[in-house]
């Protein structure tokens, strides 16, 4: 009578255990949720809804001079003002006549 043994050898063990903890690790320190990302998100969701209110309350405002030329012939000056928000990641600015 001849048996035949079908199991993993500790070499074998050792690899696919191993194989599996890079996967399961990949997975686990992937960027599928990141929380700074999300939080620059709702910020920048929250900057563009003050733009459309006109509410500039956590911008700085300067005013700056524009040269425009037209057809290479015309020159026309603006004054315009500069609403500026800046963090460590995020610099966002609008000009408005």
């Amino acid at each position: 009578m001849n048996l035949v043994k079908n199991s993993f050898t500790l070499l074998e063990t050792i690899v696919s255990i191993t194989f599996l903890s890079i996967v399961i690790s990949g997975f686990v320190y992937s960027t599928y949720y990141d929380n700074s990302s999300n939080e620059n998100f709702m910020l920048l969701n929250d900057l563009e809804n003050k733009f459309d209110t006109k509410d500039y309350s956590n911008f700085s405002k300067t005013n700056q001079n524009l040269q425009i030329i037209k057809n290479n012939q015309i020159v026309e000056n603006l004054v315009v003002q500069k609403y500026l928000f800046e963090n460590k990641n995020i610099r966002v600015f609008k000009y408005e006549k």
